[in-house]
């Protein structure tokens, strides 16, 4: 009954949100659909970046823009096929919208599936739901055209997969895991490292408990040659798995410029990095007006569970080693060493990024969306090692409680 009520919540907000906000309100919505449309327009199964062109946000037809994406299409040939006729036609938005609501509501279900199989108690059970719903950022960007929502949902359907198969060695949960993979993949290059390097790490892990059989291998192999194979694509037609499009350079140049970065002197590669880790935090909740001092203060809780989740890998870092893991374990190990190597990788591009034009505006949280539930199960996992019964009790309602009380209060973008 509780994943129920967890659902239908999660639905209503995000629908709720995808039939108010206007399209240029976040997340790049008329880049997206933009990108849908000439798709649409062309019938074109393989985007040829220098003609996409973008809608205008109001009349929905093409104008003189360019497009900055740079997205393998799948996730916007879904769309196309979908979803109603785009050009021209503005109220196509809200069913485009509901069907990234029924993504994200997807992924929602898969991980609470999730938090079933890992037998926690109730409370344990609460603070993993709260943990993932509560996630400021999710239910406005199920409201929105985003191929963050096809990450998050094949992000969601990987980790229940692969936990299952760690639990039970079972080959039907490995394609499970493998096909949400393909799909986190799909929607962009940050899923297939994420999701990736976690599915791999996973099964390497697994390897030194149980005799993983050569067809696994097999099918691991073939399932992320397949999802590398777009960015494969784009290294041979551009020369890079995440094209730098003369549209994107141009964005970043004149975003800079009007912003006034790009007079200003360039970060130390250690100012950088702290600034990015600030900025990090603050999009956990974005926000369309500045914080006032009780918004800036509340940005205290998703640190403090971020710590927890840290603290959590290394308890069960040491499960690992000293070979007494549960699959909990091989599932928060892998998964937090591969957010950390996606933040490493994310981190290096956006100083690139920054030396060259002056730009600080890459610090995006949703991007990690297909990994979400790891934080929770790293947070757990440290909960699960405090002696005390009464102090693991205030641990476990701290994590309930603060997901719910950062959403009210921190600022939502509605």
């Amino acid at each position: 009954m509780a994943s129920l009520i967890i659902v239908v919540l999660f639905t209503l907000g995000a629908t709720g949100s995808a039939l108010r906000k206007p399209v240029t309100q976040g997340f790049d919505e008329v880049a997206h659909v933009s990108y849908i449309a000439y798709l649409q327009a062309t019938g074109q199964n393989w985007p040829r970046f220098a003609e996409m062109r973008m809608i205008d946000p109001t009349t929905f037809e093409f104008n003189t823009d360019q497009n900055y994406l740079n997205h393998p299409p799948f996730y916007y040939s879904l769309l196309a096929v979908l979803g109603p006729s785009v050009t021209g036609h503005p109220p196509s938005l809200i069913p485009i919208r509901l069907i990234n609501v029924a993504m994200a509501v997807f992924g929602l279900m898969a991980l609470l599936i999730l938090g079933r199989h890992m037998n926690l108690g109730r409370l344990e059970f609460y603070a993993f739901a709260a943990m993932i719903a509560a996630t400021p950022v999710l239910a406005p960007l199920a409201g929105a055209a985003n191929n963050d929502n096809l990450g998050f949902a094949g992000g969601a359907l990987s980790v229940l997969g692969l936990y299952a198969y760690s639990a039970s060695f079972s080959r039907s949960w490995l394609i499970v895991a493998c096909v949400g993979m393909i799909a986190a993949s799909a929607a962009k290059l940050t899923g297939l490292i994420l999701v990736g390097t976690t599915l791999s790490m996973t099964l390497m892990l697994v390897g030194m408990r149980h005799k993983v059989s050569r067809i696994d291998l097999l099918i691991v192999a073939g399932s992320l040659a397949v999802a590398a194979s777009p960015y494969f694509a784009f290294m041979i037609q551009y020369g890079s798995p995440a094209p730098d499009t003369p549209a994107q350079s141009a964005l970043l140049r004149n975003g800079a410029d009007i912003a006034g970065w790009a007079n200003e002197p360039r970060m130390a590669p250690a100012a950088f990095v702290a600034f990015f880790l600030k900025s990090f935090l603050k999009e956990w909740m974005p926000v369309l007006r500045p914080r006032n001092s009780l918004q800036l203060a509340l940005l205290i809780l998703p640190a403090t569970i971020s710590l927890f989740s840290v603290a959590g890998w290394v308890v069960s870092l040491r499960a690992v080693l000293n070979r007494r893991p549960r699959p909990l374990d091989f599932l928060v190990v892998s998964g937090m060493a591969s957010i950390a190597l996606t933040l490493a990788v994310h981190i290096a591009f956006s100083y690139q990024r920054h030396l060259q034009t002056g730009w600080v505006m890459d610090a995006y949280p949703r991007y990690y969306l297909p990994l979400i539930a790891i934080i929770p199960m790293a947070a757990l996992t440290f909960c699960s090692t405090v002696q005390s019964h009464l102090l693991r009790v205030v641990l476990v309602a701290f994590l309930i409680g603060a997901p719910v009380v950062f959403q009210i209060f921190g600022a939502p973008m509605g």
